[in-house]
C-alpha cells in the first residue's frame, strides 16, 4: 500500500483450494488476475518461481484501500473516524479529544485498556482511514530517538503530523493532562520532526495523547515551517 515491492513465492499452477491450507498462495492469485505486478522475478524452476511483485497503479491501490477500509469498518465506525481525522486537521484538541473517548466508551472493554500498546494499535487503526493522502509509520528513528506514529502528506499542502502516545492506570485528571504535555514535550526534546522538516512541508501538527482506561488528554501545538 505504501508503494513498495516485496518477494513471494509464485505457483502459476496454483488451484483455488489451495488458500486455505496455503495462505501465502493468495499472492499467486492476484499476479495471474492483474491485481499484482511482477517488477523482477528469478527463472521458473516448473511451475514456481520467486517473484518480486508490487502493485500495478494506483486505480487498483484504491481497490486495496478501499477493500481493507471496509472490512475496518466493523471495527472502527465511520462516522467517529471521520470526527476524529477532521479534528486532527482543525488542530481542535477538545474535538480530538472528546472524538477518542467516544470510540473508547463505544468499542473498548474497560479491561482491553491495559497499556501503552494497547492505545498505540487503537491509533494507528484510526490514522488507516487517511491513508489514502498521508504515509503513516510508526516506531521509526528520528531526530534523537523514536517516534510514535508520524504521517507524511502525499500533497505538501498539507500539514505534517506527528504523535506521541503515553498511558498510566488510575491517574487523575490532572497527571492525565501532564502526561499528554509530558509527551509533546518528547516530540520536540528528541527532534522528532526533522524528517518532517527536510521534507518541505508548510507545517507540522504535534500531538501528544495520554490514556488511562476510557479517557483522553491531548496537548498539541503547530509548527510553521519558513
Amino acid at each position: 500500500m505504501k508503494g513498495e515491492s516485496f518477494v513471494t513465492h509464485i505457483d502459476t499452477g496454483v488451484i483455488y483450494p489451495q488458500i486455505q491450507n496455503d495462505p501465502s498462495s493468495v499472492y499467486s492469485f492476484l499476479l495471474v488476475s492483474g491485481y499484482l505486478k511482477a517488477v523482477s522475478s528469478a527463472p521458473p524452476y516448473g511451475e514456481d518461481y520467486m517473484c518480486e511483485v508490487a502493485l500495478p497503479n494506483k486505480e487498483i491501490s484504491f481497490v486495496y484501500s478501499k477493500e481493507i477500509l471496509s472490512q475496518l469498518e466493523s471495527v472502527i465506525p465511520r462516522g467517529i473516524a471521520i470526527e476524529i481525522q477532521e479534528a486532527l486537521y482543525k488542530m481542535d484538541a477538545e474535538d480530538l479529544q472528546r472524538g477518542l473517548e467516544k470510540y473508547l466508551m463505544q468499542t473498548i472493554s474497560f479491561y482491553d485498556s491495559a497499556n501503552e500498546t494497547f492505545y498505540h494499535g487503537m491509533v494507528l487503526g484510526l490514522c488507516a482511514v487517511v491513508n489514502n493522502s498521508y504515509r503513516i509509520t510508526s516506531n521509526r528513528e528520528s531526530g534523537n530517538g523514536r517516534y510514535d506514529i508520524q504521517m507524511l502528506p502525499l500533497d505538501k499542502r498539507l500539514p505534517g503530523i506527528l504523535i506521541e502516545l503515553k498511558a498510566a492506570k488510575d491517574c487523575s485528571e490532572k497527571q492525565l493532562d501532564e502526561l499528554a504535555k509530558a509527551a509533546l514535550r518528547q516530540i520536540n526534546d528528541r527532534s522528532y520532526s526533522v524528517e518532517l522538516q527536510a521534507s518541505g512541508f508548510r507545517s507540522i501538527l504535534k500531538y501528544g495523547m495520554a490514556f488511562s482506561g476510557k479517557r483522553a488528554r491531548i496537548a498539541a501545538e503547530r509548527q510553521n515551517i519558513e
